[in-house]
């Protein structure tokens, strides 16, 4: 009797602990009054969907889209993953302890989320050198790779030409252990190579070469202007678990490398001065260079090493420039440097196409300065820009920065107040074929630029009167939309920007921070500081047309700023969107003149969640947004041939907890402003209003202000318990 009682009281206590926490939920609260759970949010196409793109049939479609398209709210602890692995990887004490966070890092962010098929464990090189000749005997392997000699025999003697005493006459002025750190890297380099070239054994020679001859393809393919056959084909042949084990490998051996030959510096019996080497192979030029201040011109290169002084690189530097250099690496040790290349069409400074090309610097101030394919790009390939410590200055024109097109593109910066501009595509850009394009950045008050006005470059946008560019930058998923045309649709990419100290500047154009479009995933993450993001339209957790695009600031005062036509943005969602904006801690400020803020039009998924701060949102009057779902007549009467509209449900919510929050509607013509009637601090309101005849329809717009709740899934990552506080 005593155990039935007992357990009614524990069962009792149960549902009164379940309730109150269904009480604190306020999002359930939010999806309870329209009559949702959870399980309504997204989307989950179906093949009976008529004219739907189906993403069955879109190619290149990434693996984690339709999970996170059919769930919204793991966008959170997506995005977070992500932040995770730029903040611990570059760390800069992992990086000297583990010395592996390069190939870490560009596995989960890039090679899992692009084919999967590896678990990080490790790229397995392991150069075995002959310590009597270490340089020496590398190369004589590299030759007999492919199947060359380095000696030749004529009437029976030796013959005048003789590649092993040239190399032995510049080898002998290289430190004994110099040429041990050299030899390993070459042999790795090797060992890299190997395995890209058999992630080719299928592609056509004609096929390498037309790829190349068309690496400014990007601008043509958003709205399916022009089609590349050859992409298709070399995808239907390309063996790319070979080619990204090939490139994780160079990866492990450019960042073993660089600790290896950073030990060097450290030995005062090492004359630097006399380290001077330049041999060509038949796998690109290897050159070693000493601590003075060097101009290097290379379009060739395998390895570069330098080890300090205040250089100048010019050309294709860390470049896979043709099809016969499948690997590059440069590694720069000390010094401010200038790397410049001023080809249009000629890959640079961590770029890889076929295969891998790492930009390593270690110290300095540098400054970086290209037009194209550059600065931590990916096409069929992974390109790597790693800049460790220094005020750094990156500028280029387009396609960088943390760009991808059927590859990965990483740009990576441990320390220091550094500058990025771009006229577009790239800074985290996710484009083409899956693409994935990350901008890393742990610390430092960064200022990113991708320059927003028409009349600078010409890349004006209709929905900006052609005024602002298309800037598809700063965390941007964006494909090729064929249905428009030739009917080859490509997926888009996942695209992202990533900060995790600082007080920082985003400024952009229309479509840019956090946005997706035609099957691409755009993020952004910055988890601490005052920042700034100033941009104009499809911006700030915002995307068209079958995509996602997410915002995630986990702390500080910050401002997100429209201005021009100022909309589309923080968390908007067209034709098929997941938005999702996260601002936590401080006192925000939001402003757009309309369609913005929690704004959800032709059957999309819009969430602003702010936690926590005085906050301040501006919103043109009598405009869609703070917590809206625009209503169309398709919602409930079925189109007659296509019917997927109806069927479907759309929500628009934004929800402020915490706080003495102000809602300001702004009469744009005037320019000014005064306290919302519609949106007040600790209220509740719906959009469309529950008296609207368009009310219902399963679209739905919900706003609410309240002092306390929580919403659980933004909490996904604990802390783990300090000893003694329990488990």
């Amino acid at each position: 009797m005593l155990r039935r009682i007992l357990l009614t009281v524990l069962s009792a206590l149960s549902i009164a602990g379940n309730a109150t926490a269904q009480e604190k939920d306020i999002l359930n609260r939010a999806l309870t009054e329209i009559g949702f759970t959870r399980s309504d949010l997204g989307y989950q196409p179906k093949g009976y969907w008529n004219r739907y793109p189906n993403p069955d049939l879109i190619p290149y479609k990434m693996p984690h889209f339709d999970d996170l398209f059919a769930e919204p709210l793991m966008g959170y602890q997506f995005t977070v993953s992500m932040g995770n692995v730029i903040e611990d990887y570059l760390d800069p004490k992992m990086m000297a302890e583990k010395q592996f966070s390069l190939h870490r890092l560009i596995y989960i962010l890039g090679v899992d989320r692009r084919i999967g098929g590896f678990r990080n464990y490790s790229t397995n090189i392991h150069a075995e050198i002959d310590s009597t000749g270490p340089v020496i005997d590398a190369l004589k392997k590299i030759f007999a790779y492919k199947d060359q000699q380095m000696q030749f025999y004529s009437f029976g003697n030796k013959a005048d030409y003789d590649l092993v005493n040239e190399a032995e006459k510049q080898v002998s002025g290289l430190h004994p252990r110099i040429q041990i750190e050299a030899a390993k890297i070459m042999l790795n380099i090797l060992d890299a190579v190997r395995w890209r070239d058999l992630a080719l054994r299928n592609v056509r020679p004609e096929l390498l070469q037309k790829v190349f001859s068309n690496l400014d393809f990007a601008e043509s393919q958003g709205d399916g202007t022009i089609y590349f056959p050859e992409f298709d084909d070399v995808m239907k042949v390309i063996d790319e678990q070979s080619l990204c084990y090939g490139c994780m490998k160079a990866a492990q051996a450019a960042e073993s490398g660089r600790w290896g030959l950073a030990e060097l510096l450290k030995d005062k019996q090492i004359n630097f001065a006399n380290a001077k080497f330049d041999f060509d192979t038949p796998i690109g030029r290897i050159v070693i260079s000493g601590n003075a201040t060097d101009e290097h011109h290379y379009d060739d290169c395998c390895l570069l090493i330098d080890f300090g002084g205040d250089d100048t690189y010019n050309g294709s530097i860390a470049a896979t420039s043709n099809p016969d250099i499948p690997v590059s690496i440069c590694i720069d040790l000390d010094g401010k440097d200038k790397y410049i290349c001023e080809d249009s069409l000629a890959p640079s400074q961590g770029a890889g196409i076929f295969g891998c090309g790492i930009l390593i610097d270690v110290k300095g101030d540098d400054i970086y300065r290209s037009k194209k394919v550059s600065q931590g790009f990916g096409l069929l390939g992974i390109g790597i820009l790693l800049d460790e410590e220094g005020d750094d200055d990156y500028k280029m024109e387009s396609s960088g920065q943390g760009c991808g097109y059927f590859g990965c593109g990483f740009n990576l910066d441990v320390k220091g107040k550094d500058n990025y501009y771009i006229y577009g595509d790239g800074q985290g850009f996710g484009g083409v074929g899956g693409g994935v394009g990350i901008l890393g950045n742990l610390e430092g008050d960064d200022n990113y630029i991708a320059e927003p006005s028409a009349q600078v470059v010409n890349r004006g946008d209709y929905h900006s009167e052609m005024k602002i560019n298309v800037s598809n930058a700063q965390g941007v998923g964006a494909g090729r939309r064929g249905d428009g045309t030739d009917g080859h649709s490509w997926s888009g990419g996942l695209g992202a920007i990533i900060d995790i100290r600082g007080d920082d500047k985003y400024q952009s154009g229309n479509w840019s921070l956090g946005t997706g479009y035609w099957y691409g995933t755009g993020v952004v993450y910055d988890k601490s500081g005052n920042d700034l993001y100033r941009s104009v339209y499809f911006t700030q957790a915002s995307g068209a047309h079958y995509s996602i695009g997410i915002m995630v600031d986990e702390a500080g005062n910050d401002r997100h700023e429209l201005w021009e036509t100022s909309g589309a943005a923080l968390s908007f969602g067209w034709d098929y969107t997941n938005s999702l904006l996260v601002d936590k801690g401080g006192d925000d400020y939001y402003e757009g003149k309309i369609i913005s803020i929690a704004c959800a039009q032709i059957r999309s998924n819009s969430f602003l969640f702010d936690i926590g701060g005085n906050d301040t949102y501006r919103l043109g009057s009598d405009q869609q947004g703070m917590g809206a779902a625009t209503y169309r007549d398709d919602y409930q009467f079925p189109d007659r041939y296509s019917a997927y509209t109806t069927l479907s449900k759309s929500v628009g919510i934004l929800i402020d907890i915490g706080g003495d929050d102000k809602f300001l509607d702004w009469d744009i013509k005037t320019d000014k402003s005064e306290p919302s009637k519609r949106y007040m601090n600790d209220s509740q309101w719906f959009n469309p209003s529950k008296d609207d005849p368009n009310y219902g329809w399963n679209n739905f717009g919900v706003g609410i202000d309240v002092q306390e709740g929580i919403i659980p899934d933004l909490y996904f990552f604990k802390e783990k318990p300090k000893t003694g506080e329990g488990k």
